[in-house]
């Protein structure tokens, strides 16, 4: 009887065990999760509505040092190939905006119960508590060694133990550890998809202030990218998807790069329609106070800041605000220049960066390059995603593939 060790209960680690016992009915297979229960970051994901998969996922949506390996990992799986998955095994799901897909019950604990259901039903044997420590060969098996001093011997392991963001939620980074082990080596780390730190003190307090706009993220004066969207601002900087879509694009720079996010509040208007707003405003209203400049244009408070960082005080009478004032306020609301300090950090980013290189994967299998019978998937891995279920969609991508590939006799 094979015996197949799955390193990891999140999303991808109990695809591969559901495939695997798929293709291999009569297979050992035992999943060690390091917490107290599978897939806790998968019950966070899509604010608890889980957003599984994107209808339009492609290696565009994705982030790697390898782009060529990543493009054949993807085509080997599509959304579809997802979604099939998922409906045999019982959940029925909807597709909204840009090609995300939901649960059809819109809770990510319906994602879960149908995954725990299939492996129960299947024979997956599922161990909490259990952290890996160290992994080795052991003729032409493996030998894992968990920190409460348990030993496994398997004939094929799949390594799917995330990387290193929400912690919290199981990801710890020891995954690459044991792929060092093994010979691997990995792309530099870096947190994805999570808030950025800004110098916020012209500003004044902006926590809790939600306003469309879009970003625009800078390094030494170049644009790396623009996003649109709802924007948060915070005590820390800024938060909200274009934000934290942009934020992966720092990891891959040289340290030392000035960096800036201009975050433009009309996005749909010229900076010269806005112009023309705020002057006939000041014709209009001559006598009012310069705060009701932006009434019902903007955040009060947002609107008082704006004021604030051009030096117009919010109770002298528009009338007696300069012209070049008001042309300085339409070129801030177009562009305001917030300095960033750097990504939050991996405790409140959604995915790692970085990981395994995918050049010492097999596209096909998911097997390892270096290693017969030791298989790769997930977050661990070299491919970072965007907003909008990539992310998901390559763990179960990569899981159900590395799972299918674990269970065959060779």
């Amino acid at each position: 009887m094979k015996r197949i060790v799955i390193v990891g209960g999140g999303a991808a680690g109990m695809a591969a065990a559901i495939a695997a016992a798929e293709q291999a009915p009569r297979a050992e297979i035992r999943v060690l999760e390091r917490l107290t229960a599978p897939g806790k970051k998968l019950l966070a994901t899509g604010n608890g509505r889980c957003n599984l998969t994107n209808l339009r996922a492609s290696p565009a949506q994705y982030q790697t040092s390898s782009p060529e390996a990543l493009a054949q990992i993807l085509a080997g799986t599509t959304p579809e190939d997802v979604l099939a998955f998922f409906r045999a095994l019982g959940l029925w799901c909807a597709e909204e905006d840009e090609g995300r897909v939901y649960p059809r019950s819109r809770q990510a604990a319906s994602v879960l119960a149908v995954l725990q259901l299939a492996m129960e039903r299947r024979g997956v044997l599922v161990e909490c508590g259990k952290a890996a420590a160290g992994l080795s060969r052991e003729g032409k098996g493996f030998s894992l060694r968990c920190t409460d001093g348990s030993e496994y011997r398997a004939d094929a392991v799949v390594l799917t133990s995330g990387g290193k963001a929400a912690g919290k939620l199981g990801s710890d980074g020891s995954g690459y550890r044991l792929a060092k082990a093994m010979g691997h080596h990995w792309a530099p780390l870096y947190p994805a998809l999570t808030p950025l730190k800004c110098d916020m003190s012209r500003c004044g307090s902006l926590k809790g202030i939600r306003a469309e706009g879009s970003v625009a993220l800078q390094a030494n004066g170049v644009l790396l990218g623009r996003e649109t969207g709802e924007v948060q601002f915070t005590e820390y900087g800024l938060s909200g998807i274009p934000v934290m879509q942009l934020s992966g694009l720092l990891g891959r720079l040289p340290p030392g790069q000035k960096l800036l996010a201009e975050v433009d509040l009309f996005p749909e208007l010229p900076e010269a329609a806005l112009l023309r707003e705020l002057q006939e405003r000041r014709t209009r209203l001559p006598e009012e106070p310069c705060r009701m400049l932006l009434l019902g244009l903007l955040h009060d408070r947002l609107a008082a800041a704006a004021l604030r960082c051009v030096d117009a005080r919010e109770e002298t009478p528009i009338r007696a605000l300069p012209a070049e004032k008001a042309e300085a306020l339409s070129r801030l609301l177009k562009g305001w220049p917030f300095p960033v300090l750097g990504p939050l950090g991996y405790d409140s980013a959604q995915v790692s960066g970085g990981g395994v290189l995918l050049e010492e994967i097999w596209p096909e299998t998911m097997e390892s390059r270096l290693q017969s019978g030791l298989y790769f998937a997930g977050e661990l891995l070299d491919a970072a995603g965007g907003c909008g279920g990539f992310n998901l969609h390559w763990a179960w991508c990569t899981g159900i593939r590395a799972g299918t590939s674990a269970a065959l006799e060779k």
